[in-house]
């Protein structure tokens, strides 16, 4: 079980909410970020949000095969 985290508020919570931002779009998926941050998957998505993130769409990282290829 996780430990809890701290709540943050105003400056701060905008702040961690602009650096989990700029993690996001760096490729970071919202997972990695909570399990990094010890906040919960919720939190984190919540958070992202708040700072005006644009998500991905859910299983957006992979990489898919060109039809046709040979593999």
């Amino acid at each position: 079980m996780k430990t809890r985290q701290p709540r943050k508020a105003g400056p701060e919570r905008k702040a961690f909410g602009e650096r989990l931002r700029a993690d996001y779009y760096a490729g970071s998926s919202i997972r990695n970020l909570a399990d990094r941050t010890g906040y919960a998957y919720g939190t984190v998505r919540k958070l992202l949000l708040e700072a005006g993130t644009k998500l991905r769409k859910r299983g957006g990282g992979r990489v898919r095969p060109v039809p046709g290829e040979d593999q």
